[in-house]
């Protein structure tokens, strides 16, 4: 069985769209559609205070600026009520940048990146513990979010499996 699960549908402030296989035995088929789900949160909860995020994430290619709010492939949006996907890199085009006011704009940290996977502020430290920064950021810390599944899908679709949850 198969579907395209979207993390919004289960309370991440992202627009992430994957598919999902489940293979059972005997024939029965996986549905989906009883999955729990849960609203989606306000993004302000996964962001930091600008004023408390370094200025290494502050936005400062010409190139990246001069994409903001610009449509195509060379383009870089400003986050709203959501992120759109997480990618392995936030520093190129297409870009989802924070708009700080005053003409400045910063990346997502690595922090947001995996809170916006789902993970805790705790799963992210033990983390960054393992990681050296190359350059301004921890890169391996944005590709392992960039490449990370949605928790709360897997959350999910694992509550169905093993506790027989569903909702309803």
């Amino acid at each position: 069985s198969y579907a395209v699960l979207d993390a919004r549908d289960f309370g991440l402030p992202q627009a992430r769209e994957r598919v999902f296989t489940v293979s059972t035995l005997g024939g029965d088929v996986f549905r989906f559609d009883d999955l729990i789900r849960t609203p989606m949160q306000n993004i302000q909860s996964f962001l930091m205070d600008n004023s408390e995020v370094p200025e290494v994430y502050d936005v400062t290619q010409p190139s990246i600026l001069d994409a903001i709010g610009k449509t195509g492939i060379r383009r870089a949006t400003v986050i709203r009520d959501y992120a759109f996907t997480v990618t392995t890199r936030q520093d190129r085009t297409p870009a989802q940048v924070i708009d700080c006011g005053n003409g400045r704009y910063r990346y997502l940290t690595e922090l947001e990146c995996w809170r916006l996977q789902g993970y805790t502020d705790e799963d992210y430290r033990k983390a960054e513990l393992a990681q050296n920064r190359v350059g301004r950021y921890y890169m391996a810390l944005y590709k392992q979010a960039g490449n990370s599944i949605a928790v709360p899908i897997f959350e999910s679709i694992f509550r169905k499996i093993l506790l027989g949850e569903t909702a309803a």
